[in-house]
């Protein structure tokens, strides 16, 4: 008997799985603990659309997230820092800074996109990666002054 499970299941899937169990498996536990309900056509023909649905939503997030990367491409941001006599900064540049930047020119990127290896610590031109989806990554540049 083919069912939709509404919640984990211990050994036989998780929420939203449509799996094969046995008859008596499926009306004396799954349905009395109200763990799954047959899967007819309308539960089907739902789960199919739902499927569809979150295709479309993965496929829009990605294009905006290329616009985003093809926007942000070739643009260059300064970011002015505090320096001390000898020219040595006060502190260091970070994503959250970055991100700030970023959303005064119209960006709104979150910091935990921003890739840096380490912060910034001294003056001058560095190149910044921003994980936007799953495979599009931003590139542009910051000068530290």
């Amino acid at each position: 008997m083919k069912v939709l499970l509404l919640q984990d299941v211990k050994g036989s899937g998780k929420k939203g799985d449509i799996v094969n169990v046995s008859d008596g498996y499926a009306k004396n536990f799954l349905f009395k603990k109200n763990l799954a309900k047959e899967a007819d056509k309308v539960v089907l023909s739902e789960k199919a659309s739902q499927l569809a649905s979150l295709e479309r939503t993965k496929m829009l997030e990605r294009e905006k997230a290329e616009n985003i990367a093809k926007d942000l491409k070739g643009k260059t941001f300064t970011i002015h820092a505090r320096l001390g006599e000898n020219g040595k900064m006060f502190g260091a540049i970070t994503s959250k800074e970055i991100a700030d930047t970023l959303s005064q020119e119209g960006f709104e990127i979150d910091k935990k996109q921003i890739i840096l290896n380490s912060n910034i610590k001294s003056t001058g031109r560095y190149t910044i990666e921003v994980k936007l989806y799953s495979g599009v990554i931003g590139k542009f540049d910051i000068v530290v002054e």
